[in-house]
């Protein structure tokens, strides 16, 4: 039902869109908040949260408090009207999330990526475990509303493809239609973009913001961010959150991975720390082993790995402070495993983006992602579901 409901594009069924957007946004919300959002009379609003409710689609989920006669309903969405998933494809990982439309995780599969990851078995991957989900939780093909994919880029996002990432282990990753691919299997929304910039949209939709703009930043192997404004993304149309990554710092500097000379990237990134580690113990080992190593080293306050570590956070303080004076967001969210288990790698990339920053130094917040590793799937799948409106806004 409420895969026909979202497809009929209607006039008459384009405002009980609009209503069901709403309360899937702020419920549960009154009937008296609703119409402060709708030009619409009374009797209007009591017609179509009537059909809503008669469709399975909006619930009563309560009473507010009263203020001096009844205490108010509240309404809200039905959780298991329809279904989304939400995928994320990095360099190393692929993680498979099932969600309710309340985007409350319902099942989840992680995959460490490897060299044999070609796109022909990634996808097949993406095919059999969104399968099993249905299988599993007896969904039918009409209770799949969306799948939301947020991956490594360039991207066409327009197309679903993904055009030519940097180090995917396997072969092959180039031109990849994968929207168009998934789409022979599924029906419903499928949705392509970066995963940087997915993560920055579950930060932004679970704040409840209807201002202000988040800056998402990933520091893995690469430096890769993602910027939402307002409920708009500012990316351009290849979605290359890699290009943040690639401001020079340090001109003629290290050479960096595209070619040119003095890149963030080559100062701040994991694969940065790499290059600059020497001895035995660091040699033959993986990219994993390698950051598993580094960690070992911080919490054992071995000073040449520290010293490596917080040359690093130095650097990626620097690029931070330049995004911000350039964007000025109201808050910057840092992902990463140097990030979540090095306070001092934390701290230290704060401190120095605070120095750096041109003016309202004391009014950006900058803190650690609340999502952890969900947080592109979970944008992926709150995109999807906003694909099937007019009005696209977050």
């Amino acid at each position: 039902m409420l895969r026909a409901f979202l497809e009929d594009t209607s006039k008459k069924n384009e405002i009980k869109k609009s209503l069901y957007k709403l309360v899937h946004k702020q419920g549960p919300i009154s009937k008296k908040e609703l119409l402060t959002k709708f030009q619409v009379p009374k009797t209007t609003i009591t017609r179509m949260i009537y059909e809503l409710e008669q469709f399975g689609l909006i619930q009563v989920s309560g009473y507010g408090e009263a203020n001096g006669g009844r205490p108010p309903v509240l309404y809200d969405i039905v959780p298991h009207a329809g279904y989304l998933i939400g995928i994320e494809i990095a360099r190393t990982h692929m993680n498979i999330n099932l969600f309710n439309m309340k985007i409350e995780m319902i099942m989840q599969r992680n995959y460490s990526l490897t060299k044999e990851h070609t796109p022909e078995k990634t996808i097949k991957l993406m095919e059999e475990t969104i399968q099993d989900f249905q299988e599993k939780q007896q969904l039918s093909k009409d209770d799949l509303i969306g799948i939301g994919i947020g991956a490594v880029g360039p991207l066409d996002r327009k197309k679903g493809i993904i055009l030519n990432p940097e180090a995917f282990p396997g072969n092959g990753w180039t031109n990849v239609p994968v929207s168009e691919i998934l789409s022979r299997t599924f029906p419903g929304k499928i949705k392509l973009n970066n995963g940087a910039d997915m993560a920055a949209l579950a930060e932004y939709y679970f704040q409840m913001l209807d201002e202000g703009n988040i800056l998402y930043c990933v520091n893995g192997y690469a430096i890769r961010c993602g910027y939402i404004s307002e409920g708009g993304f500012l990316n351009n149309k290849e979605g290359d959150s890699n290009s943040y990554g690639h401001m020079i710092i340090q001109p003629g500097g290290r050479k960096c991975t595209c070619g040119n000379k003095g890149c963030l990237t080559a100062y701040a990134s994991l694969n940065a720390i790499f290059e600059k580690l020497e001895g035995a113990s660091f040699a033959n080992k993986s990219q994993s082993e390698l950051t598993e190593s580094i960690l070992k080293g911080l919490r054992e306050q071995d000073s040449a790995i520290q010293d490596i570590v917080m040359e690093a956070a130095h650097y990626y303080g620097m690029g931070i402070a330049n995004m911000i004076n350039i964007l000025h967001p109201a808050e910057v969210v840092l992902h990463g495993k140097l990030i979540y288990q090095s306070d001092d790698y934390y701290h230290k990339v704060i401190q120095t983006a605070k120095q750096y920053t041109y003016s309202r130094k004391d009014h950006v917040v900058i803190r650690k992602g609340a999502l952890g590793e969900n947080a592109a799937s979970i944008g992926a799948a709150v995109q999807v579901f906003y694909e099937w409106f007019d009005d696209q806004s977050f």
